[in-house]
């Protein structure tokens, strides 16, 4: 049976990473070039505001996956959207549909054999070649598939490269590599690596240390979405960090940081935990009133939307940003905890609403969209989920302002 859910937070197992902390030197630097850096203008930094949906989004876009036999899908986890094609992850594979939701093929599949994976940690992306990679770690391999599911290669992940969870490509075409924060299992020391391959060979090359920290027993990634790209550059979140970093010319600079009153946590808070489970240390934090940093990161051609203590929403247009805490659909009776990073599966503003619970819409119509009202009435509570996107309002940073009266 389907989880009753609308949405997926993205961070909602994000901040995991910072189970069991032994420890966190505040002398470690990382190797991103130590240039002058911008703190972010931020209108309403010390009272992030609740928002109306119909008041920073123009329109929404919907896609129905198509249910058949040959795909019923279970919890979504990511979803990918690329020259007219849909790539859908959840717990059991991945999935290519078309731009109107019709099934195309399933990639690859669980099994040992050499074009199937054990585990899928992520997959990727690459325009240029018009191929999805997908990372099986246990394998010590990324598989290459073409967009309609025909395998094309495998690189081999050398030992001491092994253990990425997500690859993104950035404007200048570089593979940038972000892995997870050490354990008691494995040593790891870049935080980002730059990865290059060349025929079934892979090299990385070290761009950011990894912090002095530990999840001790568990095997995670602080962010699900650790980079996205904004106006041509490839910006980058750290753990613990209030920094935005970005990337040019084969290095990572420090560009901007939020300059906020909720503090990062102390070398001494930290110390003092670093025995606690996930929870405790969760609850220490919030009621010190600390941040544990930016959690995530998305962007469009017009905004980069930053996840603010797994609370907030950073808007920025590039000159001055907003902070939005919730986001209400009074149409639907929804709220979005993180507008941005909605349904928590994508990079690219796109989420998703369980059938279950759009059964329970029939209700509640009309609503003022005809298309979501043909889509409730014709669903059925075992399909497979739809996807939404939601296509956000021009000059918003000034229209919040303004209609919330901010300034």
């Amino acid at each position: 049976m389907k989880k009753r859910t609308f949405f997926i937070s993205l961070f909602s197992t994000a901040i995991l990473g910072i189970a069991g902390y032994i420890g966190y030197k505040t002398s470690q630097t990382d190797t991103a070039t130590n240039e002058s850096h911008l703190s972010l203008n931020v209108i309403n930094k010390d009272k992030p505001v609740n928002v109306e949906l119909r008041d920073i989004v123009d329109s929404i876009q919907y896609t129905v996956l198509e249910s058949s036999g040959s795909c019923m899908l279970g919890e979504i986890t990511r979803v990918k959207k690329t020259d007219g094609y849909y790539f859908v992850r959840d717990d059991f594979g991945l999935y290519a549909f078309d731009e109107e939701g019709r099934f195309i093929n399933e990639i690859s599949q669980k099994g040992n054999g050499n074009k199937e994976y054990v585990h899928l940690e992520n997959f990727y992306i690459d325009e240029q070649q018009k191929a999805i990679g997908l990372i099986c770690n246990p394998s010590k391999k990324i598989m290459f598939f073409s967009y309609d599911g025909e395998y094309l290669s495998t690189v081999r992940l050398p030992e001491e490269n092994g253990g990425i969870h997500s690859i993104m490509k950035s404007p200048d075409q570089d593979l940038l590599a972000y892995y997870p924060m050490p354990n008691d299992y494995i040593k790891i020391e870049h935080e980002y690596k730059k990865v290059e391959i060349k025929g079934n060979r892979l090299k990385t090359f070290p761009l950011l240390t990894m912090k002095d920290l530990t999840t001790r027993n568990i095997y995670y990634a602080f962010s699900a979405s650790p980079a996205a790209i904004y106006k041509d550059t490839c910006y980058l979140l750290s753990v613990l960090s209030h920094n935005l970093y970005a990337y040019k010319n084969g290095e990572i600079k420090h560009a901007y940081q939020f300059d906020w009153a909720k503090q990062l946590p102390s070398t001494k808070f930290l110390k003092e935990c670093r025995n606690e489970n996930f929870y405790d240390l969760k609850e220490k934090i919030q009621e010190s009133g600390m941040s544990i940093g930016f959690t995530g990161i998305q962007a469009n051609k017009d905004y980069m939307f930053i996840s603010v203590n797994n609370e907030n929403t950073l808007i920025w247009d590039g000159r001055q940003s907003v902070l939005i805490h919730n986001t209400y659909d009074s149409e639907r009776n929804f709220h979005f905890p993180n507008i941005a990073l909605t349904g928590g599966c994508s990079d690219e503003n796109i989420g998703f609403y369980n059938a279950d619970i759009l059964c329970q819409q029939k209700k509640q119509l009309p609503t003022r969209s005809q298309t979501f009202n043909r889509i409730v009435q014709s669903i059925k509570e075992e399909d497979n989920p739809v996807l939404y996107r939601f296509i956000f309002k021009k000059d918003l940073i000034n229209h919040i302002s303004m209609k919330y009266k901010l300034k």
